[in-house]
């Protein structure tokens, strides 16, 4: 070891931090051998094996400290030690020989060469190259364990033995607890520990007092608790959803209880959003029935008011001719008077559909003819079947007001189309009115129906009374907007 004394300082403390390293790596190649073998033949044997290389790892460093402490002190003491040494090389030559008889690998072999260097007579061998040995040696024990320590982990994770399948438990993304029957816990991984720390604060030993905890709502103050399907369901502050499930479990005559948790955040997540569409669902359902209500109100209400506004000008329309008649003839037409009333209430019920616009119109213009009022009609009707029936209806009303209040004998109307709109003119050559006129139900009439299709209604009194009415041709207002 004098040969040492060659080195600088810094290679010495380099040296020794590799002997450092070889203890520690020695020693967990140590405890994962028992681990990985457990104490069967060969693993008992090759356990001995790890644990006296350990040792003589010591030695090593036992005689590495001397020759350190003699250096410092400019002193060269011998090597000593022959009473650990010899003895310990020949217990791990002799296991060598036991594990490679059983296991059949030559690698263990190489064991012997290396743990030779710690002889006393290979000092006087080796001579000044000693130092160089003694390093190999040591560096060859650190490779040697790092290669255990390495082969037994992965081992330890892809085989089955009893580290594994702890390690397995311990690994799982959910809680699990196996207790006796009397609550004491036989086997909780850290998923279940980590719940509990979370949830109530502390570790629970008795697996029958942590679940009545957790039914109890004594934490409900902290964290939320819920139910899904049955199930205890705790919603922590980090949007995570754990449900606890018991279940007793009977093995060999014996009963265990058994306690887990799983993750169901996206599932408690789907829940919630089904419970919100669920409630959305049913306010759309009532805001419907709600509408299908008011609809059919409003419908009703619309059958009402078209039935009112058919009767006005229908019976208006009968009216007036009746009253010219009355007054125009000495000699009254009874035979015209009563097939005047005879058709009025089946006209009345007759719905529309029954009738063309343009026979309707024929109707009015004939049934004005008969008291001497010449109706002229230039142009067509709207192409569509409502803007039409809104024409005829306008001009049964128009034709009326106008034999009624302005005693006329002559009416012109003209329709026409104008690129998208519709244009009906309509005038008489009744009395002329100089004053502001105040509408009547007549013109009121006139001007809800006109409204109802978003047009506009225009009245000029000189030369001749005359109504003006534009409709667009686009779509029909609903009935009973922007009425003026």
């Amino acid at each position: 070891m004098i040969d040492f004394f060659n080195f600088s300082s810094t290679s010495l403390i380099f040296i020794a931090l590799i002997i450092g390293f070889c203890v520690l790596a020695q020693t967990l190649a140590l405890v994962l051998r028992f681990f990985r073998h457990g104490l069967t033949t060969l693993g008992t044997f090759k356990i001995l094996l790890e644990l006296f290389i350990l040792l003589e790892i010591f030695n090593f460093s036992l005689l590495y400290g001397q020759m350190l402490n003699g250096y410092n002190n400019g002193i060269a003491v011998p090597s000593g030690y022959e009473n650990i040494r010899i003895p310990i090389f020949l217990i791990i030559c002799i296991l060598v020989l036991i594990v490679f008889t059983l296991k059949k690998n030559l690698l263990v072999l190489s064991v012997i060469p290396a743990t030779m260097v710690s002889l006393p007579i290979m000092e006087i061998v080796l001579g000044a190259a000693y130092p160089w040995f003694f390093l190999g040696a040591i560096i060859f024990f650190l490779s040697r364990s790092i290669k255990i320590c390495k082969v037994s982990a992965i081992d330890i994770r892809t085989s089955i033995s009893s580290l594994s399948v702890m390690h397995a438990i311990n690994t799982l993304p959910t809680g699990v607890l196996f207790s006796e029957n009397d609550g004491y816990t036989i086997l909780s991984n850290y998923q279940m520990q980590n719940l509990m720390i979370a949830i109530t604060g502390k570790v629970f030993r008795n697996a029958i007092e942590f679940y009545k905890a957790l039914l109890s709502g004594k934490y409900d103050s902290r964290y939320k608790k819920a139910e899904l399907e049955g199930k205890i369901v705790y919603l922590l502050d980090d949007g995570t959803a754990w449900m606890f499930t018991r279940t007793d479990i009977y093995l060999l005559m014996k009963n265990y209880i058994h306690i887990s948790v799983a993750d169901i955040s996206q599932l408690w997540e789907l829940t919630t959003k089904l419970q919100l569409q669920d409630q959305e669902l049913v306010r759309k359902s009532n805001e419907l029935k709600e509408t299908i209500v008011n609809l059919h109100i409003l419908s009703k209400q619309r059958e009402i008011d078209n039935a009112k506004m058919r009767a006005h000008d229908i019976l208006g329309q009968r009216l007036t001719v009746i009253l010219r008649i009355i007054q125009n003839e000495d000699n009254l037409d009874y035979d015209l008077l009563i097939s005047l009333t005879k058709g009025l209430l089946a006209e009345l019920k007759a719905e529309q559909s029954e009738t063309s616009p343009q026979d309707e119109l024929k109707s009015i213009q004939q049934i004005f003819a008969a008291i001497g009022v010449d109706i002229k009609f230039e142009g067509d009707l709207p192409e569509t079947t409502k803007e039409a029936r809104l024409f005829v209806d306008i001009i049964r009303e128009a034709s009326t007001n106008a034999v009624r209040h302005g005693f006329a004998t002559k009416i012109n109307i003209k329709s026409e189309k104008i690129w998208n709109n519709y244009y009906l003119k309509i005038s008489n050559n009744g009395h002329v009115i100089t004053t502001p006129i105040i509408p009547g139900s007549g013109i009121r009439v006139i001007r809800k129906k006109v409204s109802t299709y978003n047009g506009t209604l225009d009245i000029m009194l000189q030369p001749l009374f005359t109504l003006s009415i534009v409709i667009p041709g686009g779509d029909r207002v609903e009935e009973g907007t922007n009425c003026r």
